[in-house]
């Protein structure tokens, strides 16, 4: 018998077998929503659909699930670091918000003594007020945000407002106080307080010299980003060494220790501006440590999450691991540290840029592991550096 085909090609006896395909795929989800068993609602839409529209819905699905990770990425970008882009439009509004940071700056050091509002926390409440128009802010509008960050009694006792006190005086919704956070977020990634908890001098005034490592492991070049030799030097023009200079300062301690050449902070940071490795208003580009230590001449080895047997092959090797850190031990937000060594009882050593305390310590390599920058880019949080 001749089967008979449809305009598409498809037979009748196809599309007899694919109609009652979906009409089993359709009861089977029916039945998952019905018992809350989700696999079956899945299997079963998988069959009821056709396999172009299960790729246009993963699709959507895909773009919808990224997309808070692409704003989240690009807000840095958006709002001061767009210096490298080879558009006129963006690179004087990079220009723009570099000069805000700079103007916000200057206005709270002639703030009386107890006014220190969260300058990030300005210029992200600030930065939604205006819609993300970053060139509609003007200097009046950060003197105006910072006198509005703070109030004084009848005796002229100063007290720093928070946050959502601002945002409620400016009538902020819930969404745009959750722009605001986000913003907040991306801005503050690497910066470090140096009075918090997380920086330490350890009670030398310079690190000239400094090494760390005893006899049987790896000896590094130990700097520190707080060293008042550089503490105090711009990195880029939106902040210091000392604040936001722990991506520069580690790649420091990695080359100088490997190439035995000396290669201190500055002349990374230096490096660094000008190959387009600094986010202003932010710390690094991740991209800033593969790159980096190609650059000095060492080998790299992208690393990705890593596991604790990889790490511990490549620090009993001699080899040293830069690592991205998200808010745990070592941070509040993110800080690059330098893995230098693995003792014999599986304790991992560190070169921490911020703390020659912390430098001192052993830690457990799943402390490390975990806390670890889950969304770091360029093949990280783990960089495995070489001769």
């Amino acid at each position: 018998m001749r089967t008979i085909e449809n305009a598409n090609g498809r037979s009748g006896t196809q599309k007899a077998v694919r109609g009652a395909q979906m009409l089993k795929g359709a009861v089977k989800a029916a039945g998952g929503i019905a018992s809350g068993n989700f696999v079956a609602v899945a299997q079963g839409v998988a069959e009821a659909l056709s396999p172009k529209v299960i790729a246009a819905i993963l699709g959507i699905l895909l773009f919808l699930i990224l997309l808070p990770i692409i704003i989240l990425s690009a807000v840095p970008q958006m709002l001061f670091s767009w210096g490298t882009v080879n558009d006129a439009e963006l690179i004087e509004r990079n220009k723009h918000g570099t000069a805000l940071v700079q103007h916000y700056e200057a206005v709270i050091e002639k703030q009386e003594e107890g006014v220190n509002p969260d300058i990030y926390w300005l210029i992200s409440i600030e930065s939604v007020r205006s819609k993300q128009k970053i060139e509609d802010i003007d200097k009046n509008d950060v003197e105006t945000s910072v006198k509005s960050s703070f109030s004084k009694d009848k005796d002229g006792n100063i007290r720093n407002k928070s946050p959502d006190e601002m945002m409620d005086e400016l009538g902020f919704s819930d969404e745009e106080k959750n722009w605001a956070n986000l913003m907040y977020s991306s801005l503050n990634e690497q910066y470090l307080d140096p009075d918090s908890e997380y920086g330490d001098a350890g009670g030398l005034p310079s690190y000239d010299g400094v090494t760390l490592g005893e006899s049987g492991e790896t000896q590094v070049v130990y700097y520190n980003q707080l060293d008042e030799r550089w503490s105090h030097q711009m990195y880029g023009k939106s902040s210091t060494i000392g604040a936001a200079g722990c991506g520069p300062t580690s790649l420091a301690i990695a080359v100088s220790t490997l190439t035995g050449k000396s290669i201190d902070p500055p002349a990374v940071c230096a490096w660094s501006v000008a190959n387009g490795h600094r986010c202003e208003g932010n710390g690094s580009y991740h991209s800033l440590i593969p790159e980096g230590a190609k650059h000095y001449g060492l080998k790299v080895e992208k690393l990705g999450r890593s596991s604790a047997k990889e790490l511990e092959k490549h620090l009993s090797s001699g080899h040293l691991v830069i690592a991205i850190m998200a808010k745990g031990h070592f941070t509040s937000s993110g800080h690059f540290i330098v893995l230098r060594g693995i003792t014999k009882s599986g304790k991992v050593l560190v070169a921490d840029p911020a703390s020659y305390k912390r430098s001192g310590q052993e830690w457990d390599i799943s402390i490390i592991l975990n806390e670890a920058r889950g969304d770091a880019a360029a093949g990280g949080p783990f960089w495995a550096v070489s001769k």
